[in-house]
This record gives structure tokens, C-alpha cells and sequence, in this order.
């Protein structure tokens, strides 16, 4: 699996100037693409808005991996990410029916990898046009 990630134009704002907006997408023909649309990249922008955020959550994440963290639910704006030693269950909490499902679970490593990424992504400088591609098992 292959996800891009990159800064898009908004438009500009005659207060704050040129508005750039960080993306997720998956790189199109790949299998499960509906999966990781929805359960990764409909999600990051709603769990991990910042740098300083994303290394929360990526301690949180070695602190499961390492087994000093008990299981865990952390997030925000309708989306828990649910981490224990065998992966990470992300619920979407506006529809039941993307909450508990199967398909909505990954591993420990994905997330990591994921989070890593998006974080090098929000560091760029807004303007970037840099993509950051991000290569999944």
C-alpha cells in the first residue's frame, strides 16, 4: 500500500495570504484503497493537526509496543484510535458502522510509519510542493 502525502493550495486570504491544506490520499489502482482512505487518511487530519501531536500519539505508541502503556484510547473530533500490543483499532465515532469493524485495524509499525511521515509533512514549510510518499507492507 502507498499513500501520498502533500500540501494543497486553498486559495489566498487576505489576512493570513496563500492557505495550504495537508493531504492524505492513497496512490490510486491499489488493493483495499477504500480501507486505508477511510480509516488512515480521512482520519489524520482529524487526530493529528500538529507536529507537537504527533509525537503524543507516537509515544503513546512505543510506550504500548514497549508494554509499559496498558491499552489505550486516544483522539479527538469523532475518531479514537483503540492501542494495544496486537495493533491499533481506529473507530470513526460519527457511524457505528465504522466502529469495531475489522477492517479498521493495523498494526503497531503501520501507524508508526504513517505518523512519522505525516509529521515530516507538517514540519515542511506551508509552500512546499514536496510529496512524501508513504510505502506500507
Amino acid at each position: 500500500m502507498e499513500l501520498k502525502f502533500y500540501h494543497a493550495a486553498m486559495g489566498f486570504h487576505q489576512d493570513a495570504g496563500d492557505v495550504f491544506h495537508p493531504v492524505a490520499e492513497v496512490i490510486p489502482g491499489q488493493e483495499n484503497m477504500e480501507r486505508y482512505e477511510l480509516y488512515i487518511c480521512s482520519v489524520l487530519g482529524a487526530i493529528a493537526q500538529t507536529p507537537k501531536r504527533c509525537d503524543q500519539l507516537l509515544t503513546y505508541l512505543a510506550s504500548v509496543e514497549e508494554g509499559s502503556q496498558e491499552p489505550t484510547s486516544i483522539g479527538g473530533n469523532d475518531v479514537l484510535l483503540n492501542m494495544d500490543a496486537s495493533g491499533v483499532q481506529v473507530d470513526i465515532l460519527v457511524n457505528e458502522e465504522w466502529t469495531g469493524q475489522p477492517e479498521s485495524r493495523f498494526t503497531l509499525q503501520e501507524w508508526r510509519k504513517i505518523l512519522e511521515k505525516w509529521k515530516y509533512l507538517l514540519e515542511l514549510p506551508k509552500g512546499s510542493d514536496e510529496v512524501v510518499i508513504v510505502k506500507l507492507p
